[in-house]
């Protein structure tokens, strides 16, 4: 450990020595120069002048005979095609679906190629990301792959595991996703890890697994932007350095977020050595397709002339493949984790240690009293400072310790109030009473972003290739951001990731569902299963005596409909998945025990007596979720073919290991959470067969009626084109 130690805090003598690490960063052009006028920039903002890169890099030592092989092998043996150019993404699969005969091979070959790139285990896969849920169990999914996870020797080490993963960690001091990503990572390993460039990198498993501090993309106004990308820059760079040679690993995928210029910084001011172990990058919910070629909205930062130069560095990488992963496109459309996590609200203490699950707790609270008291306050016509007066008289003064926005006079400005009653916001306090944890991603009710993270669930080293190539194309596609089109392609250096045309929505949730519980498993048979302290109970309790009150108030003063749908939040409030599990007032012999932090009694044996076929059905889910036999999924795929439904090729345990443990109040008290009959589907009914009793996928599990999954609508677009191939 000692000699890990010395390695990363000091670079190596042969480092010193090697002509690559000599020619340290330099930019791949010399001069800036200027690019379209502000006109023509996908969305005006930042950035009149960028660099481009020159045909040469001061310090190339890479042979010309090598760069053109890797050319070749990205391009060679196919035919040159382009489809017609489509403006949705119903159009563009129409095309693609049209391509002719002696085209396809082509097309078939460069979608393969390009999923081969991202799903090599034999890579270092560099993750820029935050500290969102969505993002923290999408990368539990990769760490438990690479660390062998519930099947490893020893629970409280990495050592010795194939692989290596870099987590850039987005800089916001505010929520420090650095430190909660640490922190992740040491409840995963069972490591304390090491720190190390002054306490901006922190490595475990022997360095094959780093946490680094990365960019900040909402800088203060007098912040030096240009020093502190230099800076990350440095420190990523030295970072990717000694993970490659800690792994023995020699290529690098890299998977970034929205905004892609402090990517484009990095590829232009790092070392010639890691700017050409660069063989694939894959960009994420930074485009939306489904209606045309457009930002989302975390990717409005990124300028016409950026997404121009990503392509252009592609092509001088040696024709490296660029992906975009689109949450709408691949149809994961539900904002809300409990649509994908099987009885979310319970087991996300089992993903998360508390630390990391109770702020957005808190969030989630404070929003529903926030919601209540709008409602209260816009029947009553009070408004701000008048309804803070009203919370502070009937919230318990300890709960301050996490109220914020409900003790805030601007959320009850007038027009807050009034949209209280709308049916997104009614419907989002529904989710958030069955399980009121909050992501920021999804404070406003109204977001089409899906959840962002978890399309980055098709691709990585968590995902056998075999099984991504069954279930998704990496289509090559050239993009028009002037017209906002695009169309199938090739050679083309853009790819973007579709299900493939038997593939519905609900097989794409079926197979994250099936996915996320074998993730669950293998990190429940070393963390065993979530345990509560008092203060969840009390807290919650508050909740609801509080948002009860308010909600209470409003009845007759209201509109009918809007009447009718919040009393669907109110049965959540107590009849929801996390009342039932900490007990709501008027439920506390139905609640999971608790005994001031210790683990909760295991509810197993009850859930198995209570439904016998519980246990088999689990069980292929999780050997679909990680096993390596190929179980058959009728319902899953639509064709009833053999398929491997989940992402990871491990080994699995014998069947009587793969029992859920069912929150024991579902089996006490499920035939009082009956919704009936009631407005809207989103409240009256879950989807994908839950309200029969079954889950696709998962074989007979009975779950409770009524468990408030958010409506899943398929997208749609106008009628496809007929355009033929050139």
């Amino acid at each position: 450990m000692e000699y890990f130690k010395r390695f990363l805090n000091h670079q190596p003598e042969s480092t010193k020595q090697n002509p690559l690490q000599r020619a340290r960063r330099q930019p791949w052009s010399q001069r800036l120069q200027k690019l379209r006028p502000a006109s023509q920039r996908l969305l005006g903002l930042a950035n009149e002048h960028t660099s481009a890169p020159s045909n040469s890099s001061q310090g190339d030592h890479t042979s010309p005979h090598k760069r053109r092989r890797k050319h070749r092998r990205h391009h060679s043996k196919m035919s040159h095609f382009s489809g017609p150019w489509s403006r949705d993404l119903a159009t563009l699969k129409k095309s693609i679906s049209l391509i002719p005969s002696d085209h396809k091979s082509s097309f078939t070959s460069a979608s393969n190629k390009t999923l081969d790139v991202f799903c090599d285990e034999e890579a270092l896969h560099v993750w820029e990301t935050d500290s969102e849920i969505d993002s923290m169990l999408q990368l539990i999914s990769v760490l438990a792959k690479l660390c062998d996870l519930g099947v490893r020797e020893s629970k409280d080490s990495a050592k010795g595991m194939k692989g290596g993963i870099v987590i850039v960690a987005e800089e916001d001091r505010s929520k420090g996703h650095f430190g909660r990503l640490c922190e992740l990572v040491k409840y995963i390993t069972g490591e304390t890890g090491s720190k190390h460039l002054e306490g901006t990198v922190c490595s475990f498993a022997s360095a094959s697994i780093v946490v680094v501090r990365g960019w900040n993309y909402r800088p203060s106004s007098g912040e030096p932007n240009n020093h502190q990308g230099e800076a990350v820059v440095k420190r990523v760079g030295t970072a990717l350095e000694r993970t490659l040679s800690a792994s023995k690993l020699h290529k690098i995928v890299w998977h970034h977020g929205a905004v892609i210029e402090p990517l484009l910084s990095f590829i232009n001011t790092t070392t010639t050595a890691l700017r050409n172990a660069i063989v694939g990058i894959s960009v994420t919910n930074s485009l939306h397709l489904t209606t045309g070629v457009k930002p989302s909205t975390a990717g409005r930062s990124n300028t016409l002339p950026d997404l121009e130069r990503l392509q252009n560095y592609a092509k001088r990488l040696g024709g490296v493949p660029v992906l975009f992963l689109d949450s709408g496109t691949l149809n994961i459309t539900s904002s809300y984790l409990a649509t994908y996590v099987y009885f979310f609200a319970y087991y996300i203490h089992t993903f998360l240690p508390s630390s990391l699950a109770r702020p957005h707790l808190h969030a989630a609270q404070d929003e529903l009293v926030t919601f209540a008291f709008r409602l209260r306050g816009a029947s009553e016509k009070r408004y701000e400072s008048d309804v803070v007066s009203v919370v502070k008289k009937h919230l318990e003064s300890r709960s301050k310790t996490w109220a914020r926005q409900c003790i805030d006079p601007r959320s009850y400005e007038k027009g807050k109030c009034q949209t209280a009653g709308k049916e997104n916001a009614v419907h989002h306090a529904v989710q958030l009473a069955d399980a009121p944890f909050s992501s920021s991603k999804t404070l406003n009710s109204s977001s089409s972003d899906g959840v962002p993270a978890f399309s980055r669930l098709a691709i990585g080293p968590a995902s056998p290739v075999s099984a991504a190539k069954e279930v998704y194309v990496a289509a090559p596609v050239h993009i028009s951001f002037e017209t906002a089109r695009l169309r199938a392609s090739h050679p083309s250096y853009f790819h973007v990731l579709l299900p493939k045309p038997d593939i519905t929505q609900e097989n794409i949730t079926n197979r994250i569902q099936g996915l996320m519980m074998g993730v669950l498993e293998r990190v429940r048979q070393e963390r065993g299963n979530p345990s509560f302290g008092s203060n969840e109970k009390q807290m919650w309790k508050d909740v609801v005596k509080a948002c009860s009150w308010a909600l209470e108030g409003c009845e007759g003063k209201m509109p009918g409909k809007i009447a009718e749908r919040v009393k669907f939040v109110q049965d959540k409030l107590t009849k929801g998945t996390w009342g039932y599990v900490v007990g709501a007032p008027g439920d506390e012999t139905k609640a999971v025990p608790v005994t001031g932090g210790s683990e909760a009694a295991n509810a197993n044996a009850a859930a198995l007596a209570a439904y016998p076929r519980a246990g088999a059905g689990l069980q292929n889910t999780y050997a679909q979720g990680y096993g390596q036999q190929q179980v058959p999924m009728g319902t899953t795929y639509g064709q009833g073919q053999q398929a491997t439904q989940g992402m990871m090729n491990l080994l699995t345990h014998a069947p009587q290991q793969y029992q859920p443990v069912q929150p024991q109040q579902y089996v006490q008290g499920q035939q009082g959470n009956q919704l009936g009959t009631g407005p809207p589907g989103q409240y009256a009914a879950p989807m994908n067969g839950y309200g029969q009793g079954q889950a696709s996928g998962y074989g007979q599990v009975v779950l409770p009626q009524g468990f408030g999954y958010a409506q899943q609508i398929p997208s749609a677009g106008p009628p496809a084109s007929q355009h033929g191939y050139a």
